[in-house]
């Protein structure tokens, strides 16, 4: 009795409360940061504008990090699609592709997690790629990106060349190359955004020219 009259369940919900308000509040900062870097670029989004847009005081958008660090958590979100913690490698995309039959199926199966990827990075991208022309920060953002994506292009062409031959004169190193150069965001800019394309055209031109690039073409089929 003495607990209840003391206050202390009460304690103890208010306690198990703050984990969730705290999370959703980082999703709710996040959120807004993101529409405000895609509205209007990082150079002139503020952290007051983002507090403002999350209904927050800005020492508590500080908290989660400085301006450069909110893009980097922006685009990691960009990336996995949602506030969901499992990571890419442990999501059904990257488990379809993993796990194909053969290589051609892997290729395929990539290309559709790509093209996904890439409807919603691409802004995102575009948003980095201007950025990192006039900020330090967001310069050695953008390096680590491409180094990134460069790291995942090498898994792709090990997964791939583990399942059947590549194309006559291609080793492994080569081939995470040219799936690092077709994944890049600027095809889909350019070919959706800038001209127009459907994202189904793009993601059917996308799987087509992986499967030239990195398979012989006898193996060649479509989907």
């Amino acid at each position: 009795m003495s607990d209840v009259k003391g206050g202390t369940p009460s304690r103890r919900y208010e306690s198990a409360k703050r984990p969730e308000l705290a999370r959703r509040v980082r999703e709710t900062i996040l959120e807004a940061a993101r529409a405000l870097f895609l509205e209007q670029g990082y150079s002139v989004t503020t952290m007051q504008q983002i507090a403002g847009r999350a209904g927050v005081s800005r020492p508590t958008v500080y908290a989660i990090g400085q301006k450069a660090q909110l893009f980097k958590l922006v685009r990691d979100l960009t990336i996995a699609g949602d506030h969901d913690p499992t990571p890419m490698s442990g999501r059904p995309d990257h488990m379809a592709f993993t796990t194909a039959a053969d290589a051609e199926s892997s290729v395929r199966a990539y290309a559709r997690a790509s093209a996904v990827l890439l409807r919603r990075l691409t802004p995102m991208h575009a948003r980095l790629r201007e950025a990192a022309a006039v900020d330090d920060e967001l310069a050695r953002l953008w390096s680590v990106a491409e180094e990134e994506r460069l790291t995942g292009a090498r898994i792709v062409a090990e997964v791939v060349s583990a399942k059947g031959p590549l194309r006559r004169g291609l080793d492994r190193e080569r081939a995470a190359e040219l799936v690092w150069t077709l994944n890049a965001p600027e095809h889909y800019e350019r070919l959706v955004l800038v001209r127009g394309w459907t994202h189904e055209e793009f993601a059917s031109w996308h799987a087509e020219t992986l499967v030239q690039a990195l398979l012989p073409l006898r193996r060649a089929r479509r989907a």
